[in-house]
């Protein structure tokens, strides 16, 4: 358990005002796991099939500079968040340094990503559930929603540890996948060799939606302000290397193994 002394006086150094939005410790992994998480979704999934005719080496150059760029900003973001006493979320930290028109923008941004993302899993999970347990979608939907929500509802802290579960089953699933579809029907290397760049832009697009992660960073920076800061920029290169990882390797089995 976090000692209470320490993250006053780890908060009292940075220089954060406590307000509405609670701070809670973090641990490295948990706020690994929290990138992981905001990362990998649907995108992963929409790799395979968007970059089908541009090929796998063109998805994993772009891949490396979207993540590479997207580590970058988080960075900057995090010391920008760090250097600021009161507790702001993105748009927030837009408004103070950039203004309204910054902060709307940054505020439209979150918004469309965030509500795009939540219709579409909510309405997925739904018939997903509905398929297993023979029910309505919408009835599949709300038992998604509710205990999704609920763990929000927690806290930063309940958010970070069943994120740090749920990645590590991922992890373990997206293994077993990539080495059944290896050991099993195989892949191919020159499906994976198979380059055309006239395709190259869409791909772009899709490698810069599957790194959103940003949005994250000040809750991550406030989280480990009230345990190891220090921590913070090795928490974000990892997390954002371990996303890249598993963007990669998704598509090259599928890739390798139907060919473009």
């Amino acid at each position: 358990m976090p000692n209470p002394a320490l993250k006053q006086a780890n908060m009292e150094n940075i220089g954060f005002k406590e307000a509405a939005l609670k701070i809670e410790p973090l641990t490295f992994w948990e706020g690994v796991a929290l990138i992981v998480g905001a990362n990998i979704g649907a995108g992963i999934l929409s790799l395979a099939y968007g970059a089908h005719n541009a090929g796998w080496p063109i998805l994993v150059f772009w891949l490396i500079i979207a993540g590479t760029f997207t580590t970058i900003s988080m960075l900057y973001i995090a010391e920008t968040t760090l250097r600021t006493r009161k507790s702001l979320q993105l748009s927030g930290l837009a408004e103070k340094y950039l203004g309204q028109f910054g902060s709307w923008m940054i505020f439209a941004s979150v918004a469309i990503n965030t509500l795009g993302c939540l219709i579409a899993y909510t309405a997925g999970s739904g018939k997903i559930i509905s398929g297993f347990l023979n029910i309505s979608p919408t009835l599949g939907s709300l038992i998604f929603f509710i205990p999704a929500t609920l763990v929000i509802w927690l806290g930063l802290r309940a958010t970070g540890v069943s994120e740090k579960i749920i990645t590590f089953g991922m992890g373990v699933l997206i293994a077993i996948l990539i080495l059944a579809t290896i050991i099993g029907p195989g892949i191919k290397g020159e499906y994976l060799s198979y380059s055309n760049w006239y395709y190259a832009v869409p791909v772009f697009s899709l490698a810069i939606f599957c790194f959103i992660a940003q949005y994250t960073v000040p809750e991550l920076a406030r989280g480990f302000s009230a345990s190891d800061v220090k921590k913070l920029p090795k928490a974000i290169i990892t997390g954002m290397a371990i996303t890249c990882v598993l963007l990669i390797l998704v598509p090259m089995a599928a890739i390798g193994l139907t060919g473009p």
